[in-house]
């Protein structure tokens, strides 16, 4: 199951009475998207509600996994005391390793000796693209040749889109609007590195995505992000609401085209990780033996069960 609450104590109450083994998925940073969402609720109150409800939950669970290191932390932090299985979310890499005709650049403005920054992903308020815009506004005013492509759609497009007018460059970044999922390829193909300010991943498949598709990844150190991204290697990595940093790995990114090539190589090399032929086998591996041992201790009971009776 992939949700602990409704659907996960649903999976307790019916499952549980059966023996049947119940494996717990947790993909969502629940405390930081409440805080999103709903911001007249205190972050230290979605913090309290993990904290208390959480740890019971795992301990409930016969396998609890996480898709990133720094989710499990996050989890153990939580007080969640359950054995935590780290398996990535896997990713279908290959149409992002091999696209056979990019989306031509003219088509979306922008010249063959741009540089191309892209986001990809929901628009919404927990994706921090506003802390984006800023730090771009401070390469774009140093930089004639860097743009940037927001694919995607979402709640705050509107805002968003009414910031850059405001902040002058709106002949600098290009919003797409929602595409279909099978034409991303050809979209990320166009870009020359990857960018996002999200700090609410807990394993961010986009960014996976983007290495496939040999793009350098700039992003906030945070769990999930920073547990793909290794700074200086196949991206860079800036402290949590550091617009200064954020910014200066932006200008790097665009004026060292030696090191961004060299970065590109390395990402595609570090999506092979997140294959999902390698994460499936993972968690079938998994699940197979906490089928076994579920059955060895059915054969167990059953064994006692129906041992003769001896004075």
């Amino acid at each position: 199951m992939h949700h602990p609450f409704t659907s996960g104590r649903l999976a307790m109450r019916y499952v549980k009475p059966r023996d049947i083994p119940i494996a717990f998925t947790n993909h969502t940073r629940y405390d930081l998207y409440a805080h999103a969402y709903v911001p007249m609720v205190p972050e230290a109150l979605g913090e309290a509600f993990m904290r208390a409800y959480l740890p019971s939950f795992c301990k409930g669970c016969d396998l609890v996994i996480a898709p990133s290191k720094g989710l499990k932390q996050v989890l153990t932090n939580f007080g969640v005391a359950s054995d935590i299985e780290v398996i990535p979310n896997g990713v279908d890499i290959k149409p992002f390793q091999n696209v056979a005709q990019p989306i031509p650049r003219h088509k979306l403005g922008f010249q063959p000796e741009d540089i191309v920054l892209t986001y990809m992903g929901r628009i919404g308020p927990e994706k921090n693209l506003a802390f984006l815009l800023r730090a771009f506004a401070g390469v774009a005013n140093t930089y004639d040749n860097v743009h940037l492509l927001i694919i995607g759609d979402g709640s705050e497009r509107e805002n968003l889109q009414d910031l850059v007018r405001i902040m002058g460059i709106g002949n600098r970044v290009n919003f797409t609007g929602m595409v279909p999922y099978t034409n991303l390829p050809a979209y990320m193909a166009v870009a020359d590195a990857f960018v996002t300010a999200s700090v609410t991943e807990v394993h961010p498949l986009s960014v996976i995505e983007a290495l496939a598709s040999g793009l350098p990844v700039i992003g906030i150190q945070s769990p999930g992000i920073g547990d793909t991204i290794e700074d200086g290697i196949t991206g860079y990595l800036a402290k949590k609401e550091d617009l200064a940093e954020f910014t200066a790995k932006l200008s790097r990114i665009i004026v060292d085209d030696e090191h961004r090539e060299d970065m590109s190589k390395q990402a595609r090399q570090a999506a092979r990780n997140y294959s999902y032929e390698k994460t499936t086998q993972i968690l079938l591996d998994h699940y197979y033996e906490l089928i076994e041992k579920f059955t060895k201790r059915k054969r167990g009971v059953l064994s006692r069960l129906t041992k003769p009776f001896t004075r």
